[in-house]
């Protein structure tokens, strides 16, 4: 999949760190999908990681109000996405056993992930490759189902 890569535009939106947030939040991250024609299954992973980012903002990253800013953008037939805010990140000592999955959720879909946390916030950057649908059946329990 080439594009033409002269003007490609970034998106770049700041919503509230809030759960109600995140279903506006997808919406307009699968926008990319009309956009550049992305496979269904590539576009559901990309939906899935960047709202599995966010929902760790909006959870972990503020006492009470923040914001929380998502640039994306096209280069080399990948979409790169940086999802900061400017909180006080994840405490290591809040977390439970049921929670933590995100992460590596994200790490699994994305082509590549990096998270830097520091005083000043927290930006999650995740690449994503568009060639063609992400093979699925690596991603099934020892039972066969999708994961």
């Amino acid at each position: 999949m080439s594009h033409d890569t002269t003007c490609i535009p970034e998106l770049r939106i700041t919503l509230p760190a809030h759960p109600d947030s995140l279903a506006l939040l997808r919406h307009v991250v699968r926008g990319f999908r009309d956009a550049y024609a992305i496979p269904a299954a590539t576009m559901d992973d990309i939906v899935l990681a960047v709202s599995e980012a966010a929902a760790n903002a909006a959870v972990h990253a503020y006492d009470r109000r923040g914001a929380m800013t998502l640039v994306a953008r096209m280069e080399d037939d990948r979409l790169h996405i940086l999802l900061r805010d400017h909180g006080r990140g994840i405490d290591p000592s809040a977390v439970t056993p049921m929670l933590g999955h995100g992460l590596s959720l994200m790490t699994h879909v994305a082509e590549t992930i990096d998270v830097t946390g520091s005083s000043a916030g927290t930006d999650v950057v995740m690449t994503f490759g568009l060639d063609d649908d992400h093979d699925r059946s690596s991603m099934t329990d020892d039972f066969g189902a999708v994961s």
